[in-house]
């Protein structure tokens, strides 16, 4: 029998997360039953409920021992900081349990540390007692020192994701390098916000001014607090440009606290979305509303902005309501800029729906509008989206011009950002028509615009286009290599549509390998993600993968249930590519189980769904109704 590494694994926490620590036992008894036997591994829990029943007292020399003793050590946080330590040099237990681990590692690289926060609303931060504010000020220690990477996590399935994902890459040898030197490159806000913000301030101080000449006291307090506000907020703009997320979380936080000035609570909203709060985000853009006075052009602002949030968690309904009472405010107010908004978000909406004439028609309306107020960064977006909607119709001749026509305005304006989104969009429509080396060119040039200006963002998105490239060609070794790539720049931006898209492509190259096992866990990996995030787009496609993996292994019942879980979603995201593909595989499994009644409806369905789209997988869905008939 091959010898079993032990992985002692200790875990320090506040009282206040209980059920945290149970599911973190729980989850390293899941993993020793399945992924440990394979790795050769055995993870130890530790803990101070495992010094209490070995020993009968729960005296800190004595876990201190378990800390000297452990591989890995995690500490949780939520609110607060810990049981006073009256008898020790820090000002808590959990305090002193994270500062020797950390002084053994700075002397023997030895514990390697994890530290999860669990997520704190808003309000909390800006009004912090002494526990909470105690771990905020921990939170801004860690990322100014960058010894030791942090993560978020929302609930106890996150952190459990969490918890997983870090001790299998400790037990593989696959953890990032911590690199205190490097540039985080994380673009926390739009460019333009703090110039935005500084100019709403000197406008908060001269009503200041004004307020103070006409002695009126009540007006002065609260243009002097309106004044506060936007200074707050400049601040942790400022904070969120230079990558410091932690200082302009807690700035951005103390803004909002009670403002209803609607520069803070878009940038505030712009800062949470970005950084993966999907719910803070929800709340802000609710409290914009509420602000803002009905048929005005902040309304329709916030309106269009929770219809982009309700989007990217697959609410695709709710979005379209929001686009359109945007639209309606925009056209009541002929706002023609926000009109040709409005109409590109509903153009992206009925393209992933499947909807392609509708959305083709939304594209032009806003591309007709755009031109004739002659702003053409507006017209480089519509012909990209142009060109999308084109490639998914199959037809690539004229997607290419749209994507070349997007390209000659970026570049006569000098849009790097934009440039390098035409290269990887180009590179896809190469990838497509099987002209692997141009496209290999194109991924390469937007990787290098999008290093050149520090966007981590854009860069994992070429990563994983690369990675996509090479598994085409069967390089499977450098296709996971990119995956990685973008993997480590998504989790340390904590991108979490990018990591279920990471992980979605992982899965496929490891089913490509034959390595079901991690492919499976890699899908499902992906799809925690997408039920967090609310997306179903996503979900259906794991849901698919899960479904063509459960075939392979000849678990046809599991395949079935898979395949039909994707197409509800599908049928009710009313996506008619998501649809089409769903009917295939139902309409191929049931043709291998010889139940031709079902075949037929299913595969009739999909061809039907794939003539209106001009989609490639026609061929093959009459290729098996002809196998069918034979």
């Amino acid at each position: 029998m091959p010898d079993v590494n032990e992985i002692r694994v200790f875990i320090a926490s506040p009282n206040d997360l209980g059920p945290e620590r149970q599911r973190f036992k729980e989850t390293v008894d899941d993993l020793n039953k399945g992924f440990a036997d394979g790795a050769g591994v055995s993870f130890v829990p530790m803990g101070w409920e495992d010094t209490l029943a070995a020993f009968g007292t729960r005296t800190q020399s004595v876990i201190n021992q378990d800390i000297d003793a452990c591989d890995v050590f995690i500490l949780v946080l939520n609110r607060r900081w810990g049981q006073e330590a009256p008898d020790s040099n820090y000002s808590s237990y959990t305090e002193e349990e994270f500062h020797r681990a950390m002084q053994r590692f700075e002397s023997t690289g030895n514990p390697t540390i994890f530290v999860f926060f669990k997520r704190v609303d808003q309000e909390s931060e800006a009004d912090p007692g002494e526990q909470l504010k105690k771990v905020m000020a921990f939170r801004q220690t860690l990322e100014d020192t960058r010894k030791v990477l942090y993560r978020y996590f929302d609930d106890m399935d996150t952190f459990a994701a969490e918890i997983d994902c870090h001790l299998r890459a400790y037990a593989k040898d696959e953890l990032p390098e911590i690199d205190a030197e490097a540039d985080t490159g994380v673009t926390l806000l739009p460019l333009d916000a703090l110039d935005e913000l500084k100019q709403a301030r000197k406008e908060a101080q001269e009503a200041v001014a004004d307020a103070e000449k006409s002695q009126q006291s009540e007006l002065n307090i609260r243009a002097q607090a309106e004044e506060l506000a936007l200074s707050l907020a400049e601040d942790a703009a400022e904070a969120a440009l230079d990558g410091k997320l932690e200082k302009a979380r807690q700035r951005f936080a103390q803004a909002l606290n009670g403002t209803s000035n609607v520069h803070i609570l878009y940038h505030a909203y712009s800062f949470y979305r970005r950084t993966g709060d999907l719910s803070q985000s929800h709340h802000i853009l609710e409290r914009w509303v509420a602000a803002t006075q009905p048929g005005s052009a902040n309304r329709a602002a916030a309106y269009g902005n929770l219809g982009l949030l309700h989007k990217t968690r697959g609410d695709l309904d709710e979005a379209e309501r929001m686009y359109k009472q945007a639209l309606e405010i925009n056209e009541a107010l002929g706002r023609k800029e926000g009109m040709a908004s409005n109409y590109g978000n509903l153009g992206n909406l009925y393209r992933t729906r499947g909807e392609l004439d509708a959305a083709e028609k939304m594209y032009k309306q806003s591309l007709e509008i755009e031109e004739a107020l002659g702003r053409k960064e507006g017209m480089a977006s519509d012909y990209c989206n142009l060109g999308l909607l084109y490639k998914t119709r199959g037809e690539l001749d004229d997607a290419e011009r749209m994507y070349k026509k997007a390209m000659e305005i970026n570049e006569a304006l000098g849009r790097a950002e934009g440039m390098a989104l035409d290269y990887g969009n180009l590179g896809n429509l190469y990838r497509t028509r099987g002209e692997l080396k141009a496209a290999e060119r194109m991924f390469e040039q937007a990787l290098e615009i999008n290093e050149a200006l520090g966007r981590k963002e854009g860069m994992a998105n070429q990563y994983g286009n690369l990675g996509n490239l090479y598994q085409s060609r069967g390089e499977l070794d450098d296709a996971e290599r990119m995956y990685k790539q973008s993997l480590e720049i998504d989790e340390a931006l904590g991108r979490k549509e990018g990591l279920a898209d990471n992980y979605g492509d992982l899965g496929t190259l490891y089913e490509t390998r034959g390595e079901l096992d991690e492919a499976e866990r890699m899908y499902k990996q992906s799809l925690d993600i997408e039920k967090l995030l609310g997306r179903k787009e996503g979900m259906a496609s794991n849901y698919g993968n899960l479904g063509n993996l459960y075939r392979t292994r000849g678990d046809l019942a599991d395949a079935e249930r898979m395949y039909k879980k994707a197409l509800e979603i599908n049928e009710a995201l009313g996506s008619k590519e998501g649809l089409g593909i769903s009917c295939l595989n139902l309409g191929d499994l049931y043709l291998l189980q010889l139940s031709k009644d079902k075949a037929r409806m299913h595969l009739t369905r999909a061809l039907s769904l794939f003539e209106q789209l001009k989609s490639p997988h026609k061929q093959e869905t009459e290729g098996l109704l002809a196998k069918l008939e034979d």
